[in-house]
């Protein structure tokens, strides 16, 4: 085993492989990945869709070659045939000039742990890790190339090996235990901010320290030895061999003593993290539940536009039994040799006491420094479950020796997630090899497998090489209390799961669930706020009907009427009565029969006096066929084409054709003559015998004179023979008398006797 790890060692430093800081970035940006996304920043347990998982474990193998490309494949095929043997020149040609930092083997195992969601708001996490990180800083290529079996020295003779700006190695095998916590610190709705910390106590394995701060002397191939002039080179580590750590599991040691015994280091640090989320359509997640209001899906991703920034690896490991051995002056080394026990304290003093070097040595405490490193990420959401995640990360521990750190890299990976799968591709950029990199990281459920450098697996001319893969076990899901009868009560609440219920009655439904006071087992109409009076239907008139059966149901009834008031109080309501304000009969839709014709005084045309029903209720006192309301000679028989009056005899129209030429008056005067008495008496007697027509007198002349006296004579004429008849008893108001002077004639005025039929006085007769 010594063996193994010295020559694993001595190919970290003579492939000069660097290992960056990938955190599983393939599938590290899911909020269904687990405890990888904490790893990357605590403040993302907050945001996790897990309320309950188990991380059983994930391993992480990775290099990067900052100098050539190589057959990887090849190369790891090697490393397992040749007993350890492994022929590092075969591969790797250091031609560069420029100082060298090597970082390999990097190994990680993480796990087992636990994350819990303790509500939406707060998440907890317990988590533990095995590192094993072998680092060189700053060698120079021609101290380097020294190690590499097959370098091409030309000439091999006198090469010169310097360096004044020094090197150093550490290899550190060391675990965590950490305790975390994501929180919700800040809500804005669209606008939110996540914090998260890491408590972590580390266990120090095993380190080894190799540091120089200057070396200058000569290779002499022929012998294989670099012949040193001048060196300051120190090393210390917390025990002779790290190889006896490791053998101290397998005696029987314990794993205790392993862990924390007294050749163990201790120290406390973690991680910090703050995460922004801006979510524009938060809206559309929120829901009421359980009395709560506004609350928020927690099994959806919800933000647009997520950013982040952490610091990982706060502190450093303390050893308190450290070995220290610092070398100067000069003396010879022997590559073969040298490179086989750099790693073993106890025989590389050895070696250098017996090279001639002088060697001092003391035992004390040590810190080695945690790779300490920020990081800054941001996740835009594109579309549903498309994202793509940007990780920035920057070393903060380069320089601290002894100690190692993570090298600076950029990383955009475009992914899918799901609760089921994630797929992410990682397009990565390492400031140390100025290389892109494609990877590929998948999930499905909750197994893990990726890799940051697909080509190196598929081509023979690749400068690193990298893979992952873990299993985690999603117990639970965060998500949205399930409410199967969407009461707004959650299932684990809900003593009636499938039954839509109310608050105060746990779930089940209300016995009085529209609240009108009357139980749903005697409530004619439990889904709709009633009253007492109607057995819980509705009853806005308080009339004892409900609206539904009530014809009037804003106006107060009685049950009988329907529901329907009745003002005349006749037993027909209101809304059929056709006189609701006289009692009436039901046969006449509550309107009175007064003179009981069968006629409804609604419809009847005398509603005092009894008539047939053909005469609209009207007697017809002189039978003549025309009802008294329409008989304008009520009393007097008539004809119907006269409105119920007689008609006018012809000898009577004769009679008075014949007074309008033979009443004559004193010549110019207005005087009726003695002679036309008798036949005015004749016409006095026709009025009184159509006592129900009135008469209307119209005198004439004819064109002789002016126009004004024979206007004036016409009317003084007419109203002479009006005045006649009223001095004769006929009332005045049946008689209208006018004069119309010289017009209308009714002969020619040429002779004698056509002007004296032009003077006249008509009477006619009409009715009243």
């Amino acid at each position: 085993m010594k063996k193994s790890l010295s020559v694993l060692l001595v190919a970290g430093m003579g492939i000069s492989l660097q290992a960056n800081a990938q955190r599983y970035l393939g599938v590290s940006g899911s909020s269904y990945s687990g405890f990888n996304q904490v790893y990357l920043n605590p403040a993302s347990a907050s945001d996790s869709r897990h309320k309950l998982v188990l991380d059983l474990f994930s391993m992480n193998l990775y290099g990067n070659n900052s100098v050539s490309k190589a057959p990887f494949n090849t190369m790891i095929g090697d490393f397992g045939s040749n007993n350890g043997d492994f022929p590092v020149g075969k591969y790797f040609k250091w031609t560069g000039s420029e100082p060298l930092s090597v970082q390999l083997p990097f190994f990680e195992l993480r796990g087992p742990g636990i994350m819990y969601a303790i509500n939406n708001k707060h998440t907890i996490g317990l988590s533990t890790r095995v590192r094993f990180m072998t680092q060189v800083h700053d060698v120079s290529s021609n101290i380097g190339g020294l190690f590499v079996k097959g370098r091409q020295l030309n000439p091999l003779d006198n090469y010169a090996v310097s360096d004044q700006n020094g090197f150093d190695l550490t290899t550190h095998l060391f675990s965590d235990i950490g305790l975390s916590w994501g929180g919700l610190l800040l809500d804005k709705g669209k606008h939110v901010l996540h914090g998260g910390v890491t408590a972590r106590y580390y266990s120090g394995i095993g380190y080894y320290n190799l540091n120089s701060t200057r070396l200058e002397g000569r290779y002499e191939g022929a012998n294989d030895y670099v012949q040193v002039d001048d060196m300051n080179v120190s090393f210390s580590a917390n025990t002779l061999d790290p190889s006896d750590r490791l053998e101290e599991l397998t005696s029987g040691s314990g794993f205790f003593d392993f862990m924390f015994g007294a050749n163990s280091g201790r120290g406390i640090g973690g991680d910090l993290g703050l995460m922004y989320e801006y979510r524009p359509n938060i809206d559309r997640h929120r829901y009421d539940m359980d009395g709560k209001k506004g609350l928020i899906n927690p099994g959806m991703s919800k933000h647009k536009i997520k950013a982040g920034v952490s610091v990982l690896d706060i502190g450093r490991i303390k050893y308190t039994n450290a070995l220290q051995y610092n070398a100067s002056t000069s003396g010879v080394l022997v590559v073969d040799s040298i490179s086989k026990k750099l790693t073993n304290v106890q025989e590389l003093q050895q070696e250098l006491d017996n090279s001639g070097f002088r060697l001092t040595n003391t035992v004390g405490e040590q810190k080695v420094a945690l790779p300490t490193t920020l990081v800054f990420q941001a996740d835009y959401n594109i579309w549903k479950g498309f994202f793509v995640h940007g990780v920035y990360m920057q070393n903060l521990s380069k320089g601290l020796n002894p100690g190692n750190n993570y090298y600076n890299q950029v990383t955009v990976t475009p992914r899918f997630e799901s609760k089921y799968v994630d797929v992410g591709v990682p397009l990565t950029y390492n400031m140390m090899s100025a290389e892109m990199k494609a990877g590929l990281g998948i999930r499905l459920l909750f197994l893990t497998v990726g890799t940051d450098d697909v080509m190196a697996f598929v081509n023979d001319n690749s400068k690193g090489v990298n893979m992952y893969f873990g299993a985690h076990i999603p117990i639970l899901y965060k998500k949205k209390p399930k409410d199967s009868d969407g009461d707004q009560i959650s299932n684990r609440r809900d003593k009636c799961p499938f039954e839509k219920g109310v608050p105060d009655q746990k779930g089940c439904p209300d016995p009085d669930k529209d609240g009108d006071g009357v139980l749903d087992k005697d409530d004619l109409c439990p889904d709709v706020f009633g009253s007492k009076t109607a057995r819980g239907c509705p009853d806005a008139d308080l009339d004892s009907l409900a609206d539904a059966e009530d014809r009037c149901p804003t106006e107060a009834g009685p049950v009988a009427l329907q529901g329907c008031p009745d003002r005349d109080n006749d037993g027909v309501a209101d809304i059929d009565d056709l006189c609701p304000d006289v009692p009436g009969l039901a046969q006449f839709k509550g309107c009175p029969d007064t003179d009981g014709d069968g006629v409804p005084d609604n419809e009847d045309k005398c509603p005092e006096a009894a008539g047939p029903v053909a005469n609209e209720g009207c007697p017809d006192t002189d039978n003549d066929g025309v009802p008294d309301h329409l008989d304008r000679c009520p009393t007097v028989p008539g004809t119907v084409e006269n409105q119920g009056c007689p008609e006018i005899r012809a000898e009577v129209k004769k009679r008075l054709a014949f007074a309008a030429t033979a009443i004559q008056f004193q010549t110019g005067k207005a005087v009726i003559s003695t002679k036309s008495h008798k036949l005015l008496d004749e016409i006095v007697g026709i009025l009184n015998e159509y006592t129900d027509y009135n008469m209307t007198i119209h005198g004439y002349t004819d064109n002789v004179g002016k126009d004004e006296t024979n206007l004036r004579l016409s009317k003084e004429r007419a109203n002479a023979v009006r005045d006649y008849f009223i001095g004769k008893g006929v009332s005045a108001d049946r008689l209208v008398a006018d004069g119309f002077g010289a017009t209308n004639f009714v002969a020619d005025n040429k002779t004698a006797a056509g002007k004296a039929k032009n003077r006249r006085v008509e009477m006619d007769l009409k009715l009243k």
